[in-house]
């Protein structure tokens, strides 16, 4: 027989809470209302509760005491007279769903009888019911806060009484304090342990996955009941706010900290209870581009000044790059609980693609990584830096020859093949054979592919009269100049010749049109522009040669969101394509990001924040909503600019302001 059972009835020998508090107040009754309220988030076993008072009450000396009444059985019918001396109410419906929802102010009136007759009444509610409760009360005499009552949590001591198996007792300490302080949900932990067998405690993260995904069963509903049926419209947007990251009144978010939803943090709130916060934390993707290590990297500190002196004053001002201030400042977003989970670049890393400038750039990148924050839903071995390399990142003096098509690329190889849990594209590879570079977080219905469109960066061209011409002015050079310099006009005359095309080779569109993946969100990152900015740029090959191409094989593959760099500005677009098999067809947004390194730029160096909030909800509507918010640097701050959304993928929706 199985021992953990979360929907099991109660008995004495599960019950592991301590009742003595409620057992002394219900020896008399309530002075200032005519109830005493037990507040509790639903699932949090406010039933068991009375039913363990019940079971105390009625000892062998005071038989029929108290009596449990669940509310929702009994419908309309309640009982004129009191059938005992204490009533225990459960479900009373005064919030929820369905037709038979009771009158808030019919039931303090049937209250205030049954106390009349003297019956003293403990009524267990959800926050929801009780603010509907304290709202019907108008003259404020029936309901009181000052009798207000709220289920405990789980203390260490009971939670290592309900561990009942050495199983158990082995994987408790190494469970999140958070399922250790809901008898519901640690008691369903240790159910799905023990269906899973002895080896459930050797990866914690895929047992507490499983669990969540037990409780939104038919049979628990625990995502439904708890939110959506447990809290009030405002309740529920505190929280979203809560998992946001954004600030919120103390005063209104004092109940929910009673009932165990929220907790307070240096930064403010978090979400306590584990299941509604994997739920409702958004996934934050920080989208940044064009770094730029090298020469033209963009300098906060300009320093004029030489000598010793300098670099001492230079360091005392703080960081002397852009990049460095940008480490700043996410470790200010650590602080606040509002870190980016994964990071997205977009090409560009460095200036040259020389090794020195891709050694600045890791130990910048090692430094970011320790600043992310964790996703309750994305596992910890999977990926969480993509980079994918832009023309830049393109060693142009290796392009020559047969195998330059592959060595130019072996640069970018080098700096990010060893970076811990990172994804790159792998241009070095040949297009034939190489896999194609995605990474996916099924937990939160997410994927990001990305596309080398860097293939062809720096190529020679091969143009006769340009030939001609260069080999013209080289021969008047040598007449004209008595020790001319040899090395620097070759590599004049190379850098004249080179091209640097945007393309994303077709094997690779292939290969996307072939992937069966069904995620919701797919977002696909490049370096080059998939269509035209609103600016003006001189040059051949601003964007993709094969833009329409590309932009075909994302939309076949249902990819709602574009992220790219390469113009240094950031600019916000979408594209309808009506041709898709959709009622109203699909909807293609993109984002370019600013440069957040580089000091040859448009406008501010910034980045792109894309949140991804994903709520289960009604099933005729997506559950995810996808913003884009553009941050840039202005002076000492960072400061958001224009968002695009929120969106759900592929339909249509404003841009924003």
């Amino acid at each position: 027989m199985p021992v953990f059972d979360a929907r099991a009835e109660y008995t004495a020998k599960r019950d592991v809470r301590y009742h003595g508090e409620l057992l002394q107040l219900l020896k008399n009754p309530p002075q200032r209302s005519v109830l005493y309220p037990l507040v509790g988030a639903r699932r949090a076993g406010k039933t068991w509760k009375l039913k363990a008072l019940e079971l105390l009450q009625n000892g062998r000396r005071t038989p029929g005491a108290a009596h449990f009444l669940d509310l929702k059985q009994l419908g309309p019918n309640l009982p004129d007279q009191p059938p005992a001396r204490c009533l225990l109410l459960d479900e009373p419906e005064l919030t929820g769903e369905g037709p038979r929802l009771r009158n808030p102010h019919e039931f303090l009136a049937w209250c205030r009888k049954q106390k009349a007759q003297g019956a003293t009444l403990l009524l267990a509610m959800s926050p929801a019911e009780w603010t509907v409760l304290r709202a019907a009360d108008e003259a404020g005499t029936l309901v009181s806060v000052q009798d207000l009552r709220y289920l405990d949590a789980l203390t260490g001591e009971q939670a290592r009484l309900l561990a009942r198996t050495d199983q158990a007792r082995t994987l408790l300490p190494g469970l999140p304090e958070a399922w250790r302080k809901i008898p519901f949900l640690l008691e369903l932990v240790f159910q799905m342990a023990e269906q899973i067998g002895p080896n459930a405690e050797k990866n914690l993260w895929e047992l507490l996955r499983q669990t969540r995904n037990q409780s939104d069963r038919i049979a628990f509903f625990y995502f439904k009941a708890v939110f959506h049926l447990g809290l009030t419209n405002a309740q529920r947007a505190l929280l979203r706010a809560v998992a946001a990251g954004d600030p919120v009144d103390p005063g209104e978010a004092e109940l929910l900290e009673c009932c165990h939803l929220l907790e307070k943090q240096p930064h403010g709130h978090a979400i306590a209870d584990p299941i509604l916060a994997a739920n409702l934390s958004p996934l934050r993707i920080h989208h940044l581009s064009d770094i730029h290590f090298g020469p033209k990297a963009g300098e906060r500190v300009d320093l004029k000044e030489k000598g010793a002196h300098a670099d001492a004053m230079g360091q005392a001002l703080g960081p002397r790059l852009v990049a460095d201030d940008y480490l700043d400042h996410v470790r200010e977003l650590h602080a606040k609980g509002r870190a980016p989970h994964v990071i997205v670049i977009s090409g560009d890393v460095a200036e040259w693609a020389t090794d020195a400038e891709y050694a600045a750039a890791r130990a910048w990148l090692d430094t970011l990584q320790t600043l992310l924050a964790d996703h309750p839903r994305i596992p910890p071995d999977a990926k969480h830096v993509l980079v994918a390399g832009g023309n830049h990142d393109v060693e142009w003096n290796k392009v020559a020859g047969p195998a330059g098509y592959r060595r130019r690329h072996l640069a970018f190889a080098r700096a990010f093949d060893d970076v811990p849990r990172s994804l790159r594209t792998r241009l070095e590879e040949p297009p034939e054979t190489r896999a194609l570079a995605i990474e996916r977080y099924p937990d939160l219905g997410v994927e990001i592919v990305l596309l080398g469109s860097a293939e062809f960066g720096g190529e020679i061209e091969k143009d006769p009269a340009r030939e001609e011409l260069l080999a013209f002015i080289e021969g008047l050079r040598r007449k004209a100049m008595d020790e001319p310099d040899e090395a620097k006009a070759e590599a004049l005359r190379a850098k004249v010749s080179r091209i640097d095309p945007g393309l994303v080779h077709h094997r690779d569109l292939e290969r996307l049109r072939q992937d069966r993946s069904r995620h919701p969100v797919k977002i696909a990152v490049l370096h080059h522009p998939v269509s035209p900015l609103p600016f003006t740029e001189l040059a051949r090959f601003g964007g993709l040669v094969n833009a329409g191409e590309v932009k075909d094989a994302l939309v076949e593959h249902e990819v709602c969101l574009v992220l790219h760099g390469h113009a240094h500005m950031g600019w916000f677009g979408q594209e309808q394509c009506p041709e898709r098999e959709t009622p109203a067809g699909w909807v293609l947004r993109i984002a370019a990001a600013p440069s957040l390194g580089s000091r040859e730029i448009n406008e501010q160096n910034g980045y792109n924040e894309i949140t991804i909030a994903r709520e289960p909800g009604e099933r005729d509507r997506s559950p995810h909503a996808i913003l884009v918010r553009r941050v840039v640097r202005k002076g000492a701050s960072w400061d958001q600019g224009k968002t695009m959304g929120p969106f759900p993928p592929g339909a249509l929706g404003a841009l924003g302001a």
